[in-house]
């Protein structure tokens, strides 16, 4: 479901300091930083990309919703609607992408089925030209279809040439219609769109069919996803929405929304096809769980798109979320990085209003800004050093912080994989710091395993400015931690929401 109403609230960035905690709060009071400023390097990392707080910045500080992302030439462009005309953004910038003036595309003729109610529009390069998918109606909401724009050749300037009205999308079974998005694979175009089973609003289904070119469905549809579960069911009509494929290798995943828009229970759920069977159901693996979904201080998070970032390495989600607690359709736009469990996306949890974040990376020195070496790790809050206990050489050990002795069993090894993330191996054991085996649990204590090339030995080095990192695991996006603050020599180290307290914090020296 969603609306053309745009409500308008004050988001003006504001400038504060990180504040030194010496206790983890479970919901904190979070402080926001000022967006996209230059920060100091460390003398040990080779660049440091700026920081920036959600949610994003807007030209207008009005609600945005429903945003498609996309990069090419050199630049990110939003795609977007204020319920009666279509507009783009172009930026050099992710974060800043709701900064520059709207360039508007396409605004309808009164008295066509197309008139009004323009929702969620996506921009796509196929078959040679750029194209706008959009829904609309005539101003009764039982007849939202969905249709498209025809726009220029230039495969780098989505913005060089004028758009056109183009063509009605719709399926043998002409019903409502919203959220479209074509894909290809294995050499076949495809669309997918949330609709109606019959004319009534009772449930919003994902459905999925062929098209013959970028502008024509071809055959009828085929439902994939209803609401199956609980965390699908929230608000009523139920609601499955806003699917968004997303393909590694030969698997399709369709990133959709689930439960009512207007709730602070909206989230994401996937879909999965390893087969290349895409219009049979039974094809189609749903997770029980959302893939993402509220935290903290982000409510009804939904609605995502996908980019990588300018140097290609890393990649990112950029989603909605309610502006506040109950705010519904008051939103405003969020994103953040995300990982890959083999040809599995994986988005962990919504990182929350005015935690500090580094922009994407424009380069492999940004992205991975600690030359390969020995180092030892050093908490901003305690002084003391990620350690082996006694230097052991026993897997499963778990990890500590110990008075900086600068002997080996506090010293590591820091290895590029090339990719955005490091393995991190103990001199003195020659063992990888470790989640322990996956875990995805907040406040698990870290250990050292053998190297088995799991994701759980992953970490990503954040350069957070000012000589300091923060070290994000890949497999459940978590950061190291010292819990609590704790003073004590010997404290096991965790991993823990990211949040903007000193406990996150550490120095990577040579």
């Amino acid at each position: 479901m969603k609306t053309t109403q745009l409500l308008h609230l004050c988001a003006l960035p504001v400038i504060v300091l990180l504040f030194q905690r010496c206790e983890k709060p479970s919901n904190p009071a979070l402080e926001k930083l000022s967006g996209s400023a230059a920060i100091e390097s460390a003398n040990t990392a080779l660049s440091a990309s700026p920081i920036f707080t959600n949610a994003l910045p807007s030209i207008d500080n009005g609600s945005y919703y429903d945003p498609w992302v996309i990069r090419v030439g050199g630049y990110y462009y939003y795609c977007g609607s204020d319920g009666g005309r279509l507009w783009i953004t172009k930026s050099a910038t992710l974060q800043d992408i709701l900064l520059p003036a709207k360039t508007y595309i396409f605004t309808p003729p009164g008295g066509t089925m197309y008139s009004g109610n323009l929702w969620a529009p996506e921009l796509h390069y196929r078959s040679g030209r750029w194209y706008v998918y959009f829904a609309a109606d005539d101003g009764n909401n039982a007849n939202h279809r969905m249709y498209v724009l025809e726009g220029g050749s230039n495969a780098n300037d989505p913005l060089d040439g004028a758009y056109n009205f183009k063509a009605k999308l719709s399926a043998t079974t002409d019903r409502w219609a919203i959220d479209g998005s074509p894909f290809d694979f294995n050499g076949q175009q495809y669309f997918v769109w949330s609709g109606w089973e019959g004319t009534n609003n009772v449930s919003q289904l994902i459905y999925i069919a062929r098209m013959s070119n970028p502008y024509t469905i071809s055959g009828e549809r085929v439902e994939i996803s209803r609401p199956d579960y609980a965390w699908e069911k929230v608000g009523s009509p139920t609601v499955n929405e806003g699917p968004t494929p997303l393909i590694s290798g030969n698997t399709v995943n369709i990133i959709y929304s689930a439960s009512g828009s207007w709730t602070n229970d909206y989230c994401l759920g996937r879909l999965t096809c390893t087969n290349g069977d895409l219009l049979t159901k039974a094809s189609w693996n749903k997770p029980n769980t959302p893939a993402f979904s509220r935290f903290g201080n982000v409510y009804g998070p939904g609605h995502a798109s996908f980019v990588k970032s300018p140097d290609g390495i890393q990649s990112w989600i950029v989603y909605h979320s309610a502006n506040s607690d109950g705010s519904g359709w008051d939103r405003r736009v969020m994103t953040q990085q995300f990982s890959w469990d083999g040809d599995i996306p994986y988005f962990g949890y919504p990182i929350e209003k005015g935690i500090p974040i580094p922009s994407p990376s424009i380069g492999s020195s940004y992205a991975m800004p600690i030359a390969n070496g020995v180092y030892k790790i050093k908490s901003k809050v305690t002084s003391q050093c990620v350690d082996v206990p006694s230097g052991t050489t026993t897997a499963g050990t778990q990890i500590q912080q110990w008075t900086d002795y600068g002997n080996t069993a506090q010293q590591w090894n820091f290895i590029s994989l090339g990719n955005g993330y490091y393995k991190i191996k103990s001199v003195a054991s020659n063992l990888c710091l470790d989640d322990a085996g996956g875990s995805l649990n907040a406040g698990n204590i870290l250990i050292q395993w053998t190297d088995n090339n799991n994701i759980a030995q992953h970490w990503r080095v954040q350069d957070m400015g000012n000589g300091y990192f923060k070290l994000i695991n890949r497999r459940s996006l978590m950061a190291l931690n010292v819990p609590y603050s704790n003073q004590t020599p010997g404290t096991k180290l965790e991993q823990w929401y990211e949040n903007q307290y000193d406990a996150e914090l550490w120095q990577i020296i040579p």
